[in-house]
Parts: structure tokens; C-alpha cells; sequence
């Protein structure tokens, strides 16, 4: 068994066969954790609350289980930390915002639930940036998340809190949300890998703000094969989320091990082309890795008439009204950069946001036409890797390398695919809608002949 200082990089399928074997305990695994915690985040700010007695608790009771023979299968006893819009019971949760900072939900959301049913340990809330409106992190309430890659940049966001903490192993997994990205734009700037599914596999009641035609939640993981797992646990019915699947899902891991050789893919030019030199180079050795697996591969370009910024309409009314109501209209306690962004929705006409429902149609079904001759479309995660912390320009996220699969409502991997000038930068996979476990098998086999997943960020603490 690895070192103690090195328990929070164990990978959740490695922990889980050591917890199964008796070879580790919950208990011991929780600790090395909050220890990395209790070192690490004074820096990084990647949590905002830790939950530390419950996490202990919670890993007691794994390992009672384990001692029984009854453990409830591989994410038991698995540390794994929730990103502060996603409601925990009892715990403050303040959906990145101000006034909601001694906010305490009465229950866990639907996902928390299902993390808990599986035996996870919930370690606490990541930082978010403010109500999940930004791609930085940087929240001028409590403080800027930074990048464990170069201290001075941010991580990516709005789930960057969840992306440092799972880089720098303060938890083996986490979960984040993504409305426009949010899963795979820290994912990619922090050198993890992250899942936005399938729109609806996951249910999202219990976590706020809600922009229903938009918003996932998802696994960060340092492997694909993690986020199998994780997502094994959180897919599934959710009763109180009308666009939730109504039927239980099957294994996402079964199939991670068969080979890829076959399948074709296609690459997304546009996104190649927005890209920087150094992205564009290191994607082009990612698809000759995935060229090198037998993988039949040519380009997709998208059709002019598609408009992924009409359909982002339909994404800032939403949330302008998710947001109106939870704030009863008083955005008083809102940075201006997010009352900018929100703005723009409550500027929206009828007739802007009819055009963008229309668009975001016309997107899904150029996406899934594309993917009738092809089982995946590649493309570069984000065009460049962090930047320096600096304060957010809500107008200034127009790239759509993200966005347009939240539009789309397919299936979207984000894997490490290299380094530009020491800073991580992903490849992103998108399959067939509810084929995620397509998409993950993909990004497992890309992970078995490379190894940018295994690197790990050194930083001066």
C-alpha cells in the first residue's frame, strides 16, 4: 500500500480493492486526507467548509460494514467532496454567495443522497465561483481558488475548488456542475478528468442555481475509469427532476477494458482552429494516439446556420430567473461582474429567447447527425490553458469548445492531454447521447498509452 503521504493520489479503483481486502481502512484513508486538507488548503482555498467529524463518521461506518461483509460496493469508504451549490443537510451550503453563507439545507441533494446510499465519505463543500456564474473561481466573498499548477492563475471554474482539491489529492473524487463548461474548463486548466453526462442521467434536484435546459452534474476524478465509477453511483431516477431518465442505468465500467479498434471519430476543426499553437500541437499527438489504436478518423465542421450564441440565450434567461427568485430581486449583495452577466438574460426578449430554444434544437440535432457515422468527435478542451487571477469579464467566455455540449445535451469527457509551458490542457470527448460509457471507455483507452493523468502538481506550500 502506498505511503501515507501519498493515500489522497490513490486512484478510487486502487482504494477501493485496498478497502475490500482489508490492506486499508476508511478511516485511515479519511485522515491521510484531511491531513493533505489541513496542509494544502490554507493555499489553495479549494474548500470552503470541511467537514471533518461527519467525514470520520462516515468513514467508521464503511469500515464496520467492510468488517462485516457488507460493503456496498467500490465508492464505500471512497473521500470525496461536494461542490458548495449542491445541498448537503445541516451543512452550510452557499451556492458561492454572500447572503447565503449561514444557509444550512434541511436535506442532502438527490446526488448527495446517492453518493451516501453507495458508502462514500463526504469530506465538505468546494469553492465555487460566485453562484456558478464564471469560469475563474475567483469569489470576492470568499476568496479566489488558485491553480496548484502555478499559484498565480486560476483553476478554471465555476467548479474550480473541486478541480484543485482532486489535483492536489484533497479528495479522490468530487463532484461538480456545468452549465457551460463548468465540469471540464477546471478539469482541463488543473490537469483532472471530468464528465459532463448525458443531460438528465444525473438528477439535479437539491442543487441550485438551476438553468434546466442546461445544467449537469458530473464526476472530477483523476481517471476515466474513476468517473465510471462515481458515475455507477450517482445515475439514476430522480423524482424531483423532470428531466431526470426514469428508468436505472446500467454499468459505465463494464466495458472500460474492450478495445477501441473500430470505432470511428471525428475531429471538431472549428474548435482546432480556435485553439493556441501549443493546444493545437498537443491535441494533434492525442489523436495520433487515438489514430494509433486503430481508430478510423476524419473532421466535422460545424454547419453555418448553427448560432451557439443564440442558444446561450436560453442559458442567461434561465439563470436570471433561477437567480431573481432566489434573491427575491435583490441583487444588492452580487459582484458586479455576475449582475453584469445576469444582465444580459434579464435583457432578453421573448422573442431572443424563442430563437435560442430553436437554436439549441438545431445544435442537439447537428450534434447527434454528426455522430450517425461516428461513435465520438474530438476536440481540444478550451482553446488555452489558466490564466492569471484577475477579475472576471462577464462578456468575455464567448468560446464555445464547452458550451455547445451543454446546448447539445451530449455526453462530454474531459481528459489531460499534456502541458503548455508547465500548465495542463485536455482532450475532450463527446459521444452518442446515453452512451457515456462509449465516451468513458475512449478516455480510458487514451489513458492506458499516455500519462499525462499521473502527473502531479509541486508547489510551495
Amino acid at each position: 500500500m502506498a505511503d501515507v503521504q501519498e493515500l489522497g493520489y490513490l486512484e478510487i479503483g486502487q482504494a477501493a480493492v485496498a478497502l475490500a481486502s482489508g490492506e486499508l481502512s476508511s478511516l485511515d484513508l479519511t485522515e491521510a486526507v484531511l491531513a493533505r486538507i489541513e496542509r494544502l488548503n490554507p493555499t489553495l482555498n479549494a474548500y470552503n467548509c470541511v467537514m471533518s467529524d461527519s467525514a470520520r463518521a462516515d468513514a467508521r461506518a464503511a469500515d464496520a460494514r467492510s468488517q462485516a461483509g457488507e460493503r456496498r460496493g467500490p465508492m464505500d469508504g471512497i473521500p470525496i467532496a461536494i461542490k458548495d451549490v449542491i445541498d448537503t443537510a445541516g451543512v452550510v451550503t452557499t451556492y458561492g454567495s454572500i447572503r447565503y453563507r449561514d444557509h444550512r439545507p434541511d436535506a442532502d441533494a438527490h446526488v448527495v443522497q446517492q453518493l451516501r446510499q453507495a458508502g462514500a465519505v463526504i469530506l465538505g463543500k468546494t469553492n465555487t465561483h460566485e453562484l456558478a456564474r464564471g469560469i475563474t473561481t475567483d469569489n470576492p466573498h470568499f476568496g479566489p481558488t488558485r491553480n496548484p499548477w502555478d499559484l498565480t492563475r486560476h483553476p478554471g471554474g465555476s467548479s474550480g475548488g473541486s478541480g484543485a482539491a482532486v489535483a492536489t489529492g484533497m479528495a479522490l473524487g468530487a463532484l461538480g456542475t456545468d452549465t457551460g463548461g463548468s465540469v471540464r474548463i477546471p478539469s482541463h486548466m488543473t490537469g483532472i478528468t471530468g464528465l459532463k453526462p448525458t443531460h438528465g442521467l444525473v438528477g439535479r434536484s437539491g442543487a441550485r442555481p438551476l438553468v434546466r435546459n442546461f445544467d449537469h452534474i458530473g464526476p472530477m476524478t483523476r481517471s476515466a475509469a474513476d468517473c465510471a465509477l462515481m458515475l455507477e453511483a450517482m445515475a439514476g431516477p430522480d423524482p424531483n427532476d423532470p428531466d431526470a431518465v426514469t428508468q436505472p442505468v446500467g454499468s459505465f465500467a463494464a466495458a472500460l477494458d474492450d478495445p477501441i479498434g473500430g470505432y470511428r471519430a471525428g475531429v471538431i476543426q472549428d474548435f482546432v482552429d480556435d485553439a493556441l499553437p501549443q493546444t493545437r500541437e498537443l491535441f494533434g499527438q492525442a489523436v495520433a494516439a487515438i489514430c494509433a489504436l486503430e481508430v478510423e478518423i476524419d473532421s466535422w465542421t460545424m454547419a453555418a446556420p448553427l448560432d451557439p450564441r443564440a442558444a446561450q440565450v436560453v442559458s442567461r434567461s434561465e439563470g436570471y430567473l433561477s437567480i431573481h427568485e432566489m434573491f427575491d430581486g435583490d441583487f444588492s449583495s452580487i459582484d458586479p461582474s455576475i449582475h453584469e452577466r445576469l444582465n444580459v438574460g434579464a435583457d432578453a426578449t421573448a422573442f431572443d429567447y424563442l430563437r435560442g430554444l430553436e437554436a439549441r434544437t438545431a445544435i442537439e440535432a447537428a450534434v447527434s447527425d454528426a455522430l450517425e457515422s461516428r461513435d465520438f468527435l474530438l476536440s481540444p478542451a478550451y482553446p488555452y490553458p489558466a490564466e492569471p487571477i484577475k477579475r472576471f469579464d462577464a462578456r468575455a467566455n464567448d468560446t464555445y469548445h464547452a458550451s455547445l455540449f451543454n446546448a447539445s445535451h451530449h455526453p462530454a469527457l474531459v481528459v489531460p492531454m499534456g502541458f503548455a509551458d508547465g500548465l495542463p490542457v485536455g482532450l475532450q470527448i463527446v459521444g452518442r447521447m446515453h452512451d457515456d460509457a462509449t465516451v468513458l471507455q475512449i478516455g480510458h483507452a487514451f489513458q492506458q498509452v499516455t500519462r499525462h493523468h499521473k502527473q502531479r502538481p509541486g508547489f510551495p506550500v
